[in-house]
């Protein structure tokens, strides 16, 4: 009896150990930080590329923006992946001291979100992720 609560518990603590600690991925490939790389305009012109130093991080349904070339630091939103579009909301500038600042949807034109934050995802495999929306354009990222 007593060797058979003793295999018991051994088996719970595995079963525990081995399912508890392990996040899926509930964003299709998504999850994970993307450094743009090129910026297209809808009518095809370039706006920028890597100099730009924007980059976006996806985890569960918290997005990041930074943009390296500037040092206020880097902004959240939250986001919903639709499978073939995600829509971003509710920016906020992140604060140390614990007091963060709600911003307008507009600041994040900046990091090439539309005003209404939708945007299509037109490519997401590996290690490549393309953007899109009819406001800013196209925007293209590799994983890094």
């Amino acid at each position: 009896m007593k060797q058979k609560n003793i295999l018991l518990i051994l088996l719970l603590s595995v079963c525990y150990i081995m399912f508890s600690c392990d996040k899926q991925d509930c964003n299709n490939g998504l999850d994970g930080q993307w450094q743009m790389y090129e910026w297209l305009s809808p009518e095809g012109e370039l706006v920028g590329g890597k100099e730009m130093q924007i980059y976006y991080s996806f985890q569960l349904q918290m997005m990041m923006f930074q943009k390296l070339s500037v040092s206020s630091g880097y902004l959240l939103s939250s986001f919903e992946n639709r499978n073939t579009s995600i829509l971003i909301y509710d920016p906020i500038k992140y604060k140390t001291n614990g007091h963060d600042e709600i911003l307008p949807m507009d600041t994040l034109r900046q990091y090439g979100v539309p005003f209404d934050g939708m945007m299509k995802i037109d490519r997401l495999s590996g290690d490549t992720l393309i953007l899109h929306s009819r406001e800013t354009g196209r925007l293209c990222f590799k994983r890094y």
